[in-house]
């Protein structure tokens, strides 16, 4: 299924990579890739129409002691996403916001953790994005910018301050239409958090059959009965009655880190990619009404994993990262083509920025598909701020509807295919 395609990216140094995230990092209105390195430079990845290209955008490429995940969301509401950047080994963590022509550092060096997976939440489905990041041996915590730029740590206060690494981070409302956060751990229990009262977080994970541990995760309707399930590792977690999840190995346990969940080949049905560590990478794919692993040519000790169509084809690529037992480059992935049919729908707020925590829903070809807008990080990494659908021979879909985080509800009739339709809330 996957063609290498590493000669297209023309900046490409060996070095220790961790995460990445897919924004609008220029103001271009196309998307770029921020690469998190640990100790070397950090990337930005823009698509020149022939190849991949460092544009040097300071000071978020500026050497770092160490980086390793990155989310972006519109914390301020002006219709920009900031972009934060978590760092390990007791460097500081980043929260980068542009300002009269340039991009500044709001935490100015204030914050010293070993820092994990970062992810966006808006927590009012107001269009304005918090960050909550993990710690090593250290609680999450919580950041909001308010007026003048000032920077709020909420986590105690909003009871998101438990102590854990912080593996996999997705938020997606999984038992209604609320956002609710999904922490995968390694070596403790997982966690739930469910909003509660007075804009608080109640951590519900045992009572879901959710606490299980595990690294890397992703938001996918693994059955098709029209339910959020998750993956964690290679672990499907399905969702039954009453919001109780059941597991289903689709392997043994592996050193799993990133979980990619995308329809690579546009047949209808996504596919899972696990990024594992020094071990040959999985993919599994819905075959014959069961998930069944289709071979992969991907290997290496891999960290990171995104999707985008970069180059705007209707067809995703896949970006990996390699750097946690050994440096190594970039390596890019696109998948083989065929003629089956697509649709891409980008969420915005009411400011124009991405909606990510929008869940997007379509039926074509006598069966619904749902997508969640990623606010990261399978693990250390966010996606592209798109729901991505392969519609198979099918040319047009019946419906498309769109809910944002607040609730707030589109519905559209018949529409073609083959096109990328932003979709502005209100």
């Amino acid at each position: 299924m996957f063609i290498d395609r590493s000669a297209l990216l023309a900046d490409n140094p060996a070095q220790w990579f961790a995460g990445m995230a897919i924004a609008d990092l220029d103001g271009d209105g196309q998307f770029e890739c921020y690469v998190a390195a640990q100790g070397g430079r950090n990337l930005v990845l823009k698509w020149g129409g022939d190849s991949f290209f460092d544009v040097g955008i300071t000071p978020l490429t500026a050497d770092r002691e160490t980086s390793m995940g990155v989310a972006a969301g519109d914390a301020d509401g002006d219709g920009r996403e900031e972009l934060f950047v978590s760092s390990g080994e007791g460097s500081p963590d980043r929260l980068f916001a542009w300002r009269n022509g340039h991009y500044i550092d709001l935490l100015h060096d204030r914050i010293r953790q070993s820092s994990q997976s970062a992810l966006a939440l808006d927590r009012f489905g107001m269009g304005r994005y918090g960050f909550l990041v993990a710690h090593e041996g250290g609680p999450f915590r919580y950041y909001e910018v308010l007026g003048g730029d000032r920077i709020a740590e909420l986590g105690a206060e909003l009871g998101l301050a438990r102590i854990a690494g912080g593996r996999g981070l997705v938020a997606a409302p999984l038992s209604g239409s609320k956002l609710e956060i999904y922490a995968a751990n390694e070596g403790i229990s997982s966690m739930l958090f469910r909003a509660a009262t007075a804009g608080t977080y109640q951590e519900v994970a045992a009572n879901h059959g959710l606490a299980a541990s595990g690294r890397g995760v992703a938001v996918i309707d693994a059955n098709h009965d029209g339910r959020l399930d998750l993956i964690v590792g290679s672990q499907i977690r399905l969702q039954g009655a009453q919001g109780m999840f059941s597991a289903i190995e689709l392997d043994p346990p592996s050193n799993s880190r990133s979980v990619v969940v995308a329809d690579f080949d546009n047949d209808g049905h996504e596919e899972i990619f696990v990024a594992n560590q020094n071990s040959e990478s999985s993919l599994y794919g819905w075959r014959d009404w069961n998930w069944k692993r289709l071979p992969c040519p991907i290997e290496g000790s891999l960290v990171g994993a995104v999707v985008g169509d970069w180059d705007q084809d209707g067809c995703l690529e896949l970006l990996v990262t390699e750097g946690e037992r050994q440096p190594g480059p970039l390596r890019l992935f696109h998948t083989e083509s065929n003629r089956n049919h697509w649709l891409r729908i980008a969420p915005l707020t009411a400011a124009g920025a991405p909606a990510r925590g929008a869940t997007v829903r379509i039926a074509a070809g006598g069966r619904e598909q749902i997508r969640v807008i990623d606010s990261g990080s399978g693990y250390l990494c966010q996606n592209e701020p798109v729901a991505h659908f392969g519609l198979g021979d099918c040319s047009t879909i019946d419906w498309l509807e769109v809910q944002w985080p607040d609730g707030t509800l589109r519905r559209f009739p018949s529409m073609p295919g083959d096109r990328l339709l932003s979709v502005r809330w209100g």
